[in-house]
């Protein structure tokens, strides 16, 4: 005997994912949750495979993540996105989680970002003003080479009179970026 759809169904037989426990006013609504689902784990297969074993995932998450990037395309590459996407919608935890751990790396980047802009505004500075900012660097940073942050400021701005490549600036960077901040 065969019953007809949805009659005389128990709550645990029509059990929902909890992924789409949301109040959904369409189909077109579900989709695209679970097209965001799906696009978070591609968000995740760009990343680097360190950067994703960094994450510390579920080996099966981790393994089917890797194997997209080694994928160029294909069917196989579309039913392996779906497949990740499927593997996230069972499992709202590691959804979670996944986005917590690319808010951390976002801001790690932003901080990186902007110590790099202050880095580079000390440059700056200092080939503008020469001395009077080696000056003021120095007091923040009184364990800095005086003497070889000026050399590299006359240098490079001989190779900028000269339109030359900046070497001499280049090398300006790199020193401040390795000074302790």
């Amino acid at each position: 005997m065969v019953r007809p759809r949805n009659v005389n169904r128990t709550k645990s037989e029509m059990e929902i994912p909890d992924w789409e426990q949301e109040e959904f006013q369409s189909r077109t609504q579900i989709k695209k949750a679970a097209q965001a689902v799906t696009d978070l784990g591609e968000q995740i297969s760009q990343m680097t495979e360190s950067e994703i074993k960094k994450m510390n995932l579920p080996k099966a998450f981790t393994d089917a993540v890797l194997m997209l990037k080694t994928m160029d395309r294909g069917p196989a590459l579309k039913r392996q996105r779906l497949f990740i996407g499927k593997m996230l919608r069972q499992d709202e935890d590691l959804i979670v989680e996944i986005k917590e751990k690319l808010a951390e790396i976002e801001i790690r980047r932003k901080q990186q970002n902007a110590h790099f802009h202050k880095l580079e505004m000390w440059r700056d500075r200092m080939l503008e003003s020469g001395d009077d900012a080696i000056s003021e660097f120095m007091q923040l940073f009184p364990h800095a080479d005086r003497q070889q942050l000026r050399q590299w400021v006359r240098n490079a701005v001989k190779e900028a009179e000269t339109q030359k490549p900046p070497k001499s600036a280049r090398e300006l960077f790199k020193y401040l970026r390795a000074l302790e901040w």
